[in-house]
This record gives structure tokens, sequence and C-alpha cells, in this order.
């Protein structure tokens, strides 16, 4: 299984609007359909929001992929102990991490990728992924 832990504010909401980036859904999308990732969320937006309800919001932003998992909450730790927990506890061949603040990631675990918050997920972190999903990807 390969995973995308997906941040929301900043990645696919680059302005934190109603309306989502249509560039930034179109990259994940295109990038979830390229390599079959399970997006896995680690945005704040999993605290507030049941999975059912943030599929719908998924839907209606035009994102075609279902949400497979939300990381645990672990009160008081950083996202990236979030993450590490998640792995450790499923079988993952290969996964990305998409979030436009990384500093409480990059020490727990590896493949993140820093979008800028005020453009959002662009083609060049798009190629990004890329690279880290066709590295370790011997089935394709």
């Amino acid at each position: 299984m390969k995973v995308i832990f997906t941040d929301i504010d900043g990645v696919l909401n680059p302005h934190w609007k109603t309306k989502w980036s249509k560039s930034a859904i179109s990259i994940y999308n295109q990038i979830c359909q390229e390599y079959d990732l399970k997006p896995v969320i680690s945005s704040t937006w999993r605290i507030n929001h049941t999975k059912e309800q943030l599929q719908k919001i998924f839907d209606e932003q035009g994102i075609e992929v279902e949400i497979y998992d939300y990381t645990p909450h672990l009160d008081q730790k950083d996202r990236g102990l979030e993450i590490k927990e998640w792995l450790n506890n499923n079988k993952v061949d290969n996964y990305v991490v998409i979030d436009d603040i990384v500093h409480n990631i990059t020490p727990h675990v590896d493949n993140v990728i820093k979008v800028r918050n005020w453009v959002g997920l662009t083609t060049e972190e798009y190629i990004e992924m890329k690279k880290i999903l066709d590295n370790g990807n011997d089935d394709k």
C-alpha cells in the first residue's frame, strides 16, 4: 500500500478560503491516481471532522480519491510523531508527506515535501513526490 499523508490548509487550501485551489486539487488527484495512493489525513481538520464529513468536503472540492484513514491525534505531540505512530501500525510499501509546516515532521519521518502555503501544491512538489514514489516502487 502506498500512502499520501495529507495536510489541508496551505496545501490544498493555500489561502484558507471556502473554495480550495483548483490547480492543487488537480495535482493531488493526478498523483493519487497515478500511484494508487491512499490518503491519510494528518491535517488538524481530522480533529473536528469525521472521516465521512471530510470525505464530503473532499468530494465537494473536486478531490476524486477516497480518504483511507486519519493519523492519530496524540495530545501535545509533533505531527511527525503522529505520522510515525500511524506508519508503525500499518503496512506501507511507500509514502509521501505533504505539508506546509514541516519542522515538527522531518525529525521523525522521511519523504516529507514542504508546500509553500501561499501557493499550495504545485507541479514542483508533484515532481518531488514522483521521485520519492518511483524510488522504492519496484512493482511499477
